[in-house]
């Protein structure tokens, strides 16, 4: 999958620099919007084989029924933009985008709940709780107050405003804060193993994060968005992916 991704990044370079032919700039849409997908059915196999009657098998199979509804997000998108011509920002896409947050949230909530009788949970949920503040406030006085806030309902729209608001703010309040409470969770228990995957979903968490403010910035301030900057989304999931492939390791071993 890395290898894959790794590929999409040479083709988002060329897309980005208009180097392709028409074709080729539609193939290599279609095929980061098919990585996606991939990723999803990876993290759902992953949740289904450790098996949804335990507590694992059902985080695991959230987080990917939640990557596969940024796949179902992606899909409309590139119908929308490659084929129909239709800005779809925003759009029914969005929808599809945030139903990734509910799920997400979900699967952590599940397994921090699961660990809830063995170990202490309050302290690393102040501690996930503190980081989404930080995070928050970072993202209010960089980007919310100077651009979003500024720009309002007027020049937004409703739904467009809402949208605008909630991307940065889910990242860190329900992917970032809950993943790091979950791995500090974990990391109580003395079993490093457990953890590897869910430091890699709190690295996929903040490469989400970061990809969604940088972009809101970049398209705010005028700077303009990247091929590099492209690839956080492709990059969080793909995080996401491999940490799916590895809980199965380790669940295997034991």
């Amino acid at each position: 999958m890395t290898a894959l991704v790794a590929v999409y990044g040479v083709l988002s370079h060329l897309m980005f620099t208009e180097q392709l032919t028409g074709g080729a700039y539609a193939a290599a849409y279609w095929y980061g919007t098919s990585l996606q997908v991939l990723f999803a059915i990876v993290i759902i196999s992953v949740g289904l084989m450790i098996g949804w009657h335990q507590h694992v098998g059902k985080q695991w199979t959230l987080l990917g029924i939640g990557v596969a509804c940024y796949a179902v997000g992606d899909i409309i998108w590139t119908v929308l933009d490659l084929h129909l011509g239709i800005e779809p920002y925003p759009s029914a896409a969005d929808v599809f985008y945030t139903l990734e947050y509910v799920f997400f949230l979900a699967a952590l909530v599940l397994a921090i709940r699961s660990y809830s009788g063995i170990t202490k949970v309050r302290t690393p949920v102040y501690v996930g709780l503190l980081v989404s503040g930080v995070a928050a406030a970072v993202l209010y006085f960089v980007l919310l107050r100077p651009y979003i806030f500024a720009a309002g309902v007027a020049e937004l729209g409703l739904w467009g405003f809402v949208m605008s608001t909630l991307y940065p703010l889910g990242d860190v309040f329900f992917m970032l804060g809950p993943a790091v409470a979950l791995t500090l969770i974990i990391g109580q228990l003395g079993a490093g193993k457990l953890a590897w995957p869910w430091w890699l979903v709190v690295a996929g968490a903040l490469v989400f994060s970061l990809a969604d403010s940088m972009y809101s910035y970049a398209d705010w301030s005028g700077a303009g968005s990247s091929a590099l900057m492209e690839m956080g989304w492709m990059t969080a999931n793909l995080l996401f992916a491999l940490a799916a492939l590895v809980a199965r390791d380790v669940y295997r071993v034991r």
